[in-house]
């Protein structure tokens, strides 16, 4: 006799969040004749070295390369024996009564052809990719032009996303998601599972194309939801992303539409593209440079006023009779924003106290430079100095007023000064606190919110969860799951949704906390095996980019250390051992470390003040950026040798 159901999970680099996913699985499935199949896609991140040794139930099948998620798919329906098959995503959370929820249903209607049901995000809010229709030119136009997030109840302007539907009542729709797509077997066979064409998205919504063809209907369940972290299950790059949604789209439409319309659709498409990768191309470009360039044109106009304010109350309106004062002042500008930037003012932006200093160094640079300038370019030290601390008032001001619009866009996130919440017992309490020490996330007290009963120790109970959170400024909520069950806790996010709130999630036995990087919703994981950034690469191409650049311009300016430096002869040696690649300018304090490899360092790491030394050399590849490296060399000259 066959077994009921087969569950097939099709990964790429997502460790962390598979790990929670099979845990929930396990859960979902007791009590059912069920198989577990992952099929992963080549991850470099270690999943199956990892996982295999923890889930010895599921059946692992490893690519030598990444397929495309239709083509694994098929693969693990090929090995699987269910009269049921679900697909499910890996960045997912099951509750425990979800999947004989959603076996019931499919069992009382002999036309479905597969189900999905209620994908809710990290913050337990609706995708609304969890029912649609078929893509049209009108629906993907309204899309595309941004109607459809406008007007999302609209039945001519969100057509797609099916959004004048109500979410919490079961529906027939054309298009399931391929997160959660449970079909029957029969179906599946008769089809040929999925279309191998896809390689990233569109598979989805041909095979629901091809359920409804074959005289079978697909069904939207209310009935049960799951959490999904979107985005995570993807790891292609923002112009790779879009690139492969509307080439998916244009396949789908080459295929199943009229030869007219599919050459309208690509029109429309490809400008689509054409338009979100310039879109992409400019935010990339703007995005590393956009908040100095800001700053360098506040510096100047600071000092532009400052020109007019002093020319008028103190000169009687007579200008300075100098020719260089055009060009000075922006190149005093530029002058304070490159020494503020050495100082730290781009590193943690949301830290006052770090402008604060970094912008007086700022002010210092200039009117030191000012002050060796031949006497016949000076013009008025009173400008110089006036006009930089308004324009340090001035950058202050606008970043304190960043984070409440454009931080995001650009790549900055506003440090979390709110407590953490553990809803769990004190063993999972104690868990969590071991996890975010590992990890040096925050160094900040943890809170206990008691899942049943609240005690001396704890701040509150889960039931008065919102009123809990408020009272104590909670802006990190870690939610552990065993004395209460999964779907209690995603019911419950529901009522957090108007809260400034990040939700993360531990499953008994799990390794890692996992949530959604809000308001963007891209997964993020913190784990007790930490990712260190120093493993990148790019950013291991970086390091030693700088320690060659760094190395050549040294050597260049030789004649300068023997005035400076107290020893010249041994920095220069440690320049060309720097470029024979013997050595690196900053290295970690202790070589024995299980971190990621570096060479033998001439400095060391700057110790973080909120960790103690021997948490420094973590710290620093937890963390690492080229650019605070060069900070460090360059705070260290006179250590260089």
């Amino acid at each position: 006799m066959p077994m009921q159901l087969s569950i097939i999970i099709v990964s790429y680099n997502v460790r962390y969040f598979l790990e929670q996913c099979l845990l929930s699985v396990q859960k979902a499935v007791r009590g059912i004749d069920a198989e577990l199949i992952v099929v992963d896609n080549h991850s470099g991140d270690g999943s199956l070295e990892f996982l295999e040794p923890l889930f010895p139930a599921v059946r692992f099948i490893a690519n030598s390369a990444n397929i495309g998620f239709a083509k694994a798919c098929n693969q693990g329906l090929a090995a699987s024996s269910g009269r049921y098959i679900l697909f499910l995503n890996p960045d997912t959370l099951v509750p425990e009564d979800c999947l004989e929820k959603c076996l019931e249903f499919i069992h009382t209607r002999p036309d479905a052809g597969a189900i999905g049901l209620r994908m809710l995000d990290g913050k337990g809010r609706f995708l609304p990719e969890s029912k649609r229709s078929f893509p049209s030119l009108r629906a993907s136009f309204f899309k595309l032009m941004g109607l459809a997030a406008l007007f999302p109840s609209s039945r001519l302007f969100n057509a797609y996303a099916l959004g004048y539907l109500n979410a919490s009542e079961d529906h027939e729709v054309e298009v399931l998601a391929g997160a959660f797509l449970l079909a029957r077997r029969q179906v599946l066979d008769t089809l040929g599972g999925f279309d191998e064409n896809f390689f990233l998205y569109g598979e989805d919504i041909d095979l629901s194309f091809r359920i409804r063809k074959a005289g079978y209907r697909n069904f939207y369940f209310a009935g049960s939801q799951i959490i999904h972290f979107k985005g995570e299950s993807s790891s292609a790059a923002p112009l790779d992303h879009t690139r492969f949604f509307y080439r998916a789209m244009l396949t789908f439409v080459q295929k199943h539409y009229r030869s007219r319309l599919a050459k309208q659709f690509g029109w429309l498409l490809g400008m689509a593209i054409a338009l979100r990768g310039s879109l992409a191309f400019l935010s990339r470009l703007l995005k590393p440079v956009l908040l100095p360039l800001i700053d360098l044109a506040l510096l100047w106009l600071s000092m532009q006023a400052m020109r007019g304010i002093w020319v008028r109350e103190f000169r009687n309106g007579i200008d300075f009779h100098v020719a260089f004062v055009p060009y000075a002042l922006p190149i005093l500008s530029l002058v304070f924003v490159m020494a503020a930037a050495l100082a730290g003012l781009y590193d943690m932006l949301y830290k006052t106290s770090r402008s604060l200093v970094a912008v007086l160094f700022g002010a210092l640079a200039v009117l030191a430079v000012y002050s060796i300038l031949p006497e016949s370019v000076r013009f008025s030290r009173g400008v110089v100095l006036c006009g930089a601390l308004l324009g340090a008032l001035l950058i202050i001001w606008f970043r304190q007023s960043l984070f409440t619009s454009l931080a995001r866009w650009m790549g900055y996130e506003k440090e979390l000064k709110g407590a953490i919440a553990v809803v769990g017992d004190p063993a999972e309490y104690a868990i969590v606190r071991s996890l975010l020490d590992e990890a040096m996330l925050r160094n900040v007290p943890l809170l206990r919110i008691s899942p049943l009963h609240a005690g001396s120790d704890t701040i509150g109970t889960f039931d008065r969860l919102p009123i809990v959170c408020r009272e104590h400024d909670v802006e990190e909520l870690v939610c552990c799951e065993g004395l209460l069950p999964l779907s209690a806790i995603i019911e419950r996010l529901a009522s957090l949704q108007d809260e400034q709130i990040r939700p993360l999630f531990y499953l008994s036995g799990a390794h890692s906390l996992i949530g959604s990087d809000l308001p963007s919703q891209r997964g993020r994981s913190i784990s007790v095996f930490s990712d260190y950034r120093l493993a990148n690469p790019y950013q291991r191409r970086m390091k030693r980019v700088t320690d060659v650049l760094m190395a050549v311009a040294l050597i260049v300016t030789t004649p300068v250390h023997f005035f400076f430096h107290p020893h010249p002869v041994a920095l220069l040696k440690n320049c060309w051992l720097v470029l024979r690649g013997q050595r690196s300018w900053v290295g970690y304090r202790d070589q024995d470390t299980k971190l990621p490899p570096l060479r033998k360092g001439i400095i060391f790491p700057a110790v973080n003040p909120d960790n103690a030394i021997p948490e420094a050399d973590a710290y620093y590849a937890k963390n690492y950026d080229w650019w605070q490296d060069l900070l460090i060399i360059v705070r260290s000259y006179r250590r260089l040798a």
